[in-house]
């Protein structure tokens, strides 16, 4: 990329891991890997040294490669996975075997071609979290800023969603409404008419080694989803644009959206600009916005039912279940009426909010009841995606990226879910749930930077856990904090 961004968290990503023999740092087509690198490279003072592998590439090339860099402590060796699959696999036994005399920074979209799962296994390897390398919103100002483009925080929070902060799609669109003269808003909705197809062709074009991880990329386009975990975990291995989240693997969502045929559309849907997202909290206190517009509902019972749909499975749940769980024990009929006329008070306080937008954008109440997650941010859901990618990276031995999403799903918690509302009961079980997950995330901050000697930050996740009001959180806390059992003397 071009834009000049800088990737301050790539680069303190680089700091952390200075000391591992190999840093791997993997991600599809378009996602800012040599411009990360070349930073990097920028930044060290002559301590690293830059190179590019070229296509087919033997042992010997790598080696001559890594050689003819003698003065650099760390030589990055970009697209080394289009090199020859035995090469990259002989170079990661020499890592193995401490045959390297230098540190090597190993880029490329494949990390199965990389052998990174061995090399993470070992103990030898440290690898950059995707969600180092995707754009935040942060950069994405930063990116705005620098093509001269006006924008709100409403406008990035949209961009963001619209990209899963994918940086040469943000930066396309970006690019596209700094050439038109025009805001960040609906930047998507302007671009997608007559450059959408620019960004398939390109990843049809440049983002696969043969036809048939095309043929299964583009068939989990069409359906959302690859049809198989197996599948999906090989997409993703071989580092094509998927992201990981609490649902399973996805293509990113702006691929997903550009390859719909255009029969399954509306003629409205396909000029109609997107609805600015709705941001629902429910961690502490309930907030809910659009586009900066506090939703004005009247009564708690209905950021309730929000809040209680919100954190179903799949964001939906039947009439029933909301009778069920709001009016238990109330004659039918009577409970009947109390719901619909607590869903047309919903309705009407997101049209108040919203004038311009169709409620059932965000809230769709024909036959059961849900929240449409692809127009509505809940924190619940980020704190989970967090978590699950934080327990992916424990099990890869990816302990820094592992750090990262605790540490991120620990900000997002802010309280148990409504603790200022006094929640219903009804939603104590979701209460539980959550801070049980929250707990798990206290306790593996503690342990990681124990066990990586950041000890300051493993007290402070210590000290939290025992101010939890859980005896569950105070014996982990205590567990964290003991010192290692000491070691019995070899008898003579």
């Amino acid at each position: 990329m071009s834009n000049g961004v800088e990737r301050w968290r790539a680069i303190e990503w680089f700091d952390t891991t200075s000391s591992a023999a190999a840093r791997i740092v993997c991600g599809p087509i378009g996602s800012g890997k040599t411009f990360a690198v070349r930073q990097f490279v920028e930044r060290s003072g002559g301590r690293a040294a830059y190179v590019r592998i070229p296509p087919r590439a033997d042992l010997d090339h790598i080696l001559a490669a890594i050689a003819s860099e003698p003065s650099a402590g760390t030589v990055v060796l970009d697209d080394l996975d289009r090199a020859d699959a035995t090469a990259c696999g002989m170079l990661a036994e020499l890592i193995l075997g401490g045959e390297i005399q230098c540190t090597l920074v190993l880029v490329g979209r494949s990390r199965r071609r990389l052998r990174a799962e061995t090399l993470l296994a070992r103990g030898f390897a440290r690898a950059c979290g995707d969600d180092v390398l995707a754009f935040d919103s942060e950069e994405l100002q930063r990116l705005a800023a620098a093509y001269g483009v006006d924008f709100d925080d409403d406008d990035i929070a949209q961009l963001l969603h619209d990209t899963d902060g994918w940086p040469i799609a943000a930066e396309w669109l970006v690019r596209d409404a700094a050439g038109a003269r025009r805001s960040l808003r609906d930047a998507f909705t302007h671009w997608r008419g007559p450059n959408g197809h620019v960004l398939l062709e390109f990843v049809e074009r440049d983002g696969f080694e043969d036809a048939a991880e095309l043929e299964l990329f583009f068939d989990a386009l069409r359906t959302g989803r690859p049809d198989t975990a197996s599948d999906a975990e090989r997409l993703e291995q071989l580092g094509l644009p998927i992201v990981r989240t609490r649902n399973g693997l996805r293509p990113y969502r702006i691929l997903a959206r550009l390859a719909e045929p255009t029969a399954t559309r509306s003629i409205s849907e396909a000029t109609t600009a997107l609805p600015p997202i709705m941001v629902v909290n429910v961690f502490g206190r309930f907030r809910c916005e659009i586009a900066g517009r506090p939703v004005p509902f009247s009564r708690r019972r209905d950021q309730a039912v929000l809040a209680f749909v919100a954190l179903q499975p799949g964001c939906r749940t039947s009439r029933n279940e909301l009778l069920e769980a709001f009016w238990p024990g109330i004659n039918h009929g009577v409970a009947s009426q109390g719901l619909r006329t607590t869903l047309s008070r919903i309705r009407r306080a997101i049209l108040e909010a919203a004038p311009s937008v169709d409620p059932q954008r965000y809230f769709e109440t024909t036959g059961d009841v849900r929240v449409n997650v692809r127009a509505v941010a809940v924190d619940a859901h980020r704190f989970v995606d967090r978590i699950e990618q934080g327990r992916i990276d424990d099990v890869r031995g990816a302990p820094e990226g592992a750090k990262q999403h605790y540490r991120v799903a620990q900000r997002i918690y802010v309280d148990r879910v409504l603790a200022a509302e006094a929640p219903e009961p009804c939603l104590e079980r979701h209460a539980g749930r959550f801070e049980a997950l929250y707990i798990e995330v206290l306790t593996r901050i503690t342990e990681l930077h124990a066990a990586t000697g950041d000890l300051e930050i493993a007290r402070e996740a210590a000290r939290t856990l025992l101010s939890c009001n859980s005896e569950e959180a105070r014996r982990r806390a205590v567990a964290c904090m003991a010192p290692p059992p000491a070691v019995p003397a070899a008898s003579a």
